[in-house]
């Protein structure tokens, strides 16, 4: 792990992904996402723009060191997305996954 990586209760996170987490766990008392993204990927906006409708989201552009990371966990495709549960659960996946979007943007 590098430096910047602390272990919290859902995993190891960035300092960058541990400071939106804080702040929007006091802001929100529901789901909220966080979204790794490159630059000109539609598959990245279309799944920022979808989520952004029902959740509180937050992205970041992916570095050197999320892409190593993401590697290491066996995601080959962008974007990464994570969803934290108001019950304190996550659930992470990547690429435009239409099924998954669809479970938190369907009633």
């Amino acid at each position: 792990m590098s430096s910047g990586m602390k272990r919290v209760g859902y995993g190891y996170v960035s300092r960058t992904e541990q400071l939106i987490i804080e702040k929007l766990s006091r802001e929100e008392k529901h789901m909220q996402a966080i979204i790794y993204t490159r630059p000109g990927c539609q598959k990245c906006r279309r799944t920022v723009f979808k989520l952004s409708q029902v959740m509180p989201v937050s992205t970041i552009t992916a570095d050197a060191d999320d892409y190593e990371r993401f590697r290491k966990l066996d995601y080959r495709s962008m974007p990464v997305v994570t969803i934290y549960k108001a019950d304190g659960t996550h659930e992470t996946w990547c690429d435009l996954q239409v099924d998954k979007i669809k479970q938190y943007t369907e009633d």
